[in-house]
């Protein structure tokens, strides 16, 4: 009899789901490779003097453009607001030497470190570039996007042109909530379009240029998303929502992971200056509500997710941030650093080690000792005389340590 390991495969998902880039290489680890055909994904940011939600957006409609898919954009500016989406750096060479510069490393630098951890592998906040893996044939190759590069207008032009890019205006001053005539809109194009794998982006969803909406008609419009998404499953929709319909009230993040497949939170620390303190190498947290299961009942995400830490043995969901370079925006583990820094120096001892220190002297002057007495008293116990105090110990010998236990904190113990 012969035992095999069992080890994870290499796929993210069955071979029957198809998985869209979200064109942020750890944001598809963490959703389990990709974003699924036929599933919704809603993003709220809650921070109103940062727009990560919408940065999100740009990348989703950056991938699609790049991988020659189409793409829905729902709002009145649809065309300009592509236009402002990032795009592939000119010289991929000139990039890579940037990053290594960003990370402070250089490719010819060796740092010196003990022998016994030369051949131990380099500590990693996020993930690589999925391209290179072997779950390319089921992923679209994510691209590695520059912040600093604007899309150019021949790309949009050309796209629009082809129709590649379709917008779909809100018209918010019609009769009833503009959500029904935005779902009625979006039905007409993905049941004109063919088979062909086709992404749906609506940022900002509950802004001005919405209209009058209250939380009923944005549950519903994002409940009904997702059932036209069921309909037409050769397509998958990115939501972000506006920043005042991004606060947590009266359960709203557990309303929203209910009408969607997906829902992710990104807090900024802008508007908290000691979490910006506590992490200043991260510019938010991520919250995780719910994650897409389209074929299962478990998301692929909790098998392979490095991210996430629950594909290893005994692990669990890791603590999950965010950081915006000059280049790209990055999603990874969140460690907390040494406490008081690396060069904190205590100066004076600490407050149990000198009251271990008055209590000796008291002994040796008979002054009464600081602390409260403990008296044990045992039910049909014969009576025993008290020990005498221990001698002083000789000046030749070399005295033991002592552990002096404090009544009120049994929890301290001094050496």
């Amino acid at each position: 009899m012969s035992f095999k390991r069992k080890t994870p495969r290499p796929a993210a998902a069955s071979p029957s789901t198809t998985l869209l880039s979200t064109g942020v290489p750890s944001l598809d680890d963490i959703l389990g490779g990709g974003l699924p055909l036929s599933c919704s994904l809603v993003l709220t940011a809650p921070d109103l003097h940062s727009e990560y939600g919408e940065l999100v957006q740009k990348y989703f409609v950056a991938q699609g453009l790049a991988a020659q898919q189409s793409v829905i954009v729902v709002g009145d500016c649809g065309a300009q607001w592509v236009g402002e989406c990032m795009w592939l750096p000119a010289n991929a060479n000139a990039q890579t030497v940037e990053d290594n510069e960003e990370a402070g490393t250089s490719s010819g630098e060796k740092i010196k470190i003990a022998w016994r951890y030369e051949q131990m592998k380099p500590f990693q906040t996020t993930v690589a570039d999925p391209s290179t893996s072997s779950t390319a044939a089921t992923v679209d190759a994510c691209r590695a996007f520059d912040l600093t590069t604007r899309i150019p207008a021949s790309v949009v032009d050309e796209a629009l042109f082809s129709q590649r890019v379709s917008v779909v205006p809100i018209d918010g001053e019609g009769d009833g909530p503009s959500t029904n005539r935005v779902l009625a809109r979006l039905e007409q194009v993905l049941a004109g379009a063919t088979d062909a794998p086709m992404r749906v982006c609506v940022p900002g969803l509950g802004s001005p240029r919405w209209g009058d909406l209250s939380a009923q008609d944005i549950l519903r419009f994002l409940h009904s998303l997702r059932a036209l998404l069921r309909r037409h499953p050769h397509a998958c929709a990115s939501v972000s929502l506006a920043a005042e319909w991004s606060l947590d009230s009266a359960g709203w993040y557990q309303k929203l992971g209910w009408v969607s497949d997906g829902a992710i939170t990104m807090s900024a620390f802008t508007a908290n200056p000691a979490l910006a303190a506590a992490f200043p190498a991260h510019h938010g947290l991520l919250q995780i509500h719910t994650l897409p299961a389209p074929t299962a009942l478990v998301p692929a995400s909790d098998r392979f997710s490095t991210l996430r830490g629950t594909a290893a043995v005994g692990g669990g969901e890791n603590n999950l941030g965010f950081k915006c370079t000059r280049k790209r925006l990055v999603f990874e583990t969140v460690h907390l650093g040494v406490e008081g820094g690396v060069g904190e120096r205590r100066t004076s001892a600490p407050a149990a080690a000198s009251e271990l220190a008055a209590n000796k002297l008291a002994s040796s002057t008979n002054t009464p000792r600081v602390g409260a007495a403990v008296e044990v008293e045992v039910e049909g116990a014969v009576a025993v005389e008290p020990a005498a105090e221990p001698a002083p110990p000789t000046p030749g010998k070399k005295s033991r340590k002592r552990v002096g236990f404090q009544s009120d904190r049994p929890e301290v113990y001094d050496f």
